[in-house]
């Protein structure tokens, strides 16, 4: 898997590493953070029936370089299985029993992220053997929820409109984030996958209903690809609707930067 020229990972301690996993794929970006045009992605997918920590250790191995010394090494998480804990109530010691509380599936190492303007902390699970490994051979990785990234991204947004509410929707592989804010404060996050786009609307306007979102003044933002029968039957019951390309900042940057997930691109903005 090649690289650019102009990455010298001769002095990898200058750029930045994020791997990105998802349940059947595994992303990676190099970049510099002093010029947002040197910007590297690369990624792969893997059949339902392969094992994905067997895969993960296999590209490790095989890309030896993404275990060097990098300015930062970042590892993003990719999962509708997560809670969102007010941070009072969060104790490090109890992580385990308050996400086994919600989810049949009790097994993985236990991961937290503090969203700090929300006061909120993201609860998630990584399998046991891969958050091992990575911690084993990665420098220093630093773990993130995708979600989490995605509210810090999006918690500015629409600032021109502070006294509305907004819904976030974001598409990506076969996936849709829903992350709600009553004004600026976060009162929902949801990620659906592999839902056809019947259901998708359902859930959007369930919820919608749920927030108390106003139809005329409210606000949905809608960024990757949306199946077009959804912008339709949305467009039925909410009056503002906004596609939101890319920040702005990313057409000045590489090819690879335009086509990288949103959640990845956050790290870099």
């Amino acid at each position: 898997m090649f690289l650019p020229e102009s990455i010298d990972l001769g002095h990898s301690e200058k750029y930045v590493l994020s791997i990105r996993i998802r349940p059947h794929g595994f992303t990676f970006s190099i970049s510099d953070p002093e010029d947002g045009r040197n910007y590297c992605l690369r990624e792969t997918s893997f059949s339902e029936k392969d094992n994905l920590a067997v895969n993960i250790q296999r590209i490790i191995f095989e890309l030896s370089f993404l275990t060097q010394e990098f300015k930062q090494t970042n590892v993003i998480i990719v999962s509708s299985d997560y809670d969102l804990v007010p941070a009072p109530y969060f104790m490090v010691k109890e992580k385990d029993q308050l996400y086994n509380l919600t989810h049949t599936q009790q097994e993985g190492h236990i991961l937290s992220d503090l969203i700090e303007k929300q006061d909120i902390v993201t609860l998630y699970s990584i399998n046991d053997e891969i958050f091992g490994f990575l911690s084993r051979n990665l420098w220093d990785p630093h773990f993130f929820h995708h979600s989490t990234l995605l509210i810090n991204l999006f918690e500015n947004r629409g600032a021109a409109n502070p006294n509305k509410s907004k819904m976030h929707l974001n598409f990506h592989e076969n996936s849709m984030d829903v992350i709600c804010f009553a004004g600026n404060k976060l009162v929902h996050s949801l990620t659906y996958e592999n839902e056809p786009a019947a259901n998708q609307a359902y859930f959007i306007l369930k919820l919608w209903e749920i927030c108390g979102f106003d139809q005329l003044e409210d606000i949905v933002y809608i960024t990757g690809k949306a199946d077009d029968l959804l912008i339709i039957r949305l467009q039925e019951y909410i009056k503002n609707i906004e596609q939101v390309s890319s920040p702005s900042e990313i057409y000045l940057w590489s090819e690879d930067a335009q086509n990288a997930p949103l959640d990845l691109l956050a790290l870099s903005l």
